[in-house]
């Protein structure tokens, strides 16, 4: 890892940027979060945790998710082999942070997508043969996760066999989201993603079918892989959340395995909980239950 630059190289060697959000020299540190993005995200989105939670002792890493605006090789930006890599690079990224904090208790922090990668990770700790163990983890923080899709923003019979059949046969064929209808949706109370997208360096344009496939596969397993789930998780959802209905995220809460778990509602906001009406809400009650969960130093 390259701190000093920013920068991490994957096990394929595939170099990723990461931003990082680190705590007065004059403040104990007290914990690690690492911050995973949703699609046509970026690890920028985690500003408002990042500035909320470093003068409180902890640092925040951003992972920038590879296949998304910020993967260096643009070629390859809104396409991923499997879901499995980003499994791989969150838990090889995860290694390299505790190697340069060993001491403190390090969280996973997903939102949309990223919660989706958070789940899958966490669930499969134990019972995947395909990648090397995850490394300890203290807790999970999942934020608007998308476990399920509301039925008004599944396509019509016919053309979701069309899209299934292209998912196999075409894999590499790119899709817009205009295209797919889900442009318009309400991320927060006054903007919509395709407002919100038109101000953002990071916007992908399109996405390949095999994407689409394997965060599908990401959304299906989600039930199976939170009966696997022991660690401490806290849950943040919405009920006007555009891409997932509250029943779902309800029903997906109460399969988790875990003792230790918290779900907190917030209801005004839409999608984007961090940049909506309740952010305060939701950063302070991130700060509690991360600190409730870090020991102070002594």
């Amino acid at each position: 890892m390259d701190s000093a630059h920013n920068r991490w190289t994957c096990r394929d060697g595939k170099e990723l940027p990461f931003t990082k959000w680190s705590p007065p020299a004059s403040t104990l540190p007290r914990g690690i979060v690492i911050c995973i993005h949703g699609l046509s995200g970026a690890a920028s989105d985690f500003w408002p945790a990042g500035e909320h939670l470093h003068p409180l002792g902890f640092t925040l890493y951003g992972m920038q998710l590879r296949g998304q605006g910020n993967d260096p090789d643009t070629r390859r930006r809104g396409d991923i082999n499997s879901h499995r890599q980003w499994r791989e690079d969150l838990r090889d990224f995860t290694s390299l942070v505790r190697r340069e904090n060993p001491d403190l208790p390090l969280f996973w922090f997903g939102e949309s997508l990223g919660a989706l990668i958070t789940i899958d990770s966490a669930g499969n700790a134990e019972h995947d043969h395909h990648t090397a163990p995850a490394p300890p983890v203290s807790g999970i923080i999942l934020a608007s996760p998308v476990v399920s899709l509301r039925d008004t923003l599944r396509p019509p019979p016919v053309r979701n066999l069309l899209i299934r059949s292209l998912l196999h046969v075409l894999p590499s064929k790119r899709i817009s989201l205009e295209k797919l209808g889900n442009s318009e949706v309400q991320v927060t109370s006054n903007t919509t993603h395709r407002g919100q997208m038109q101000h953002t360096a990071h916007y992908v344009k399109d996405f390949t079918f095999r994407l689409f496939r394997e965060v599908d596969v990401l959304m299906r397993g989600s039930s199976a892989a939170a009966a696997r789930i022991r660690i401490p998780t806290l849950v943040l959802y919405t009920p006007n959340d555009p891409l997932t209905p509250p029943d779902q995220i309800e029903r997906f809460f109460n399969a988790i395995a875990a003792p230790d778990r918290q779900k907190v509602f917030f209801p005004n906001s839409y999608h984007l909980i961090l940049h909506d009406v309740d952010r305060p809400a939701a950063l302070d009650a991130l700060s509690h239950w991360l600190l409730d969960r870090s020991p102070a130093p002594e």
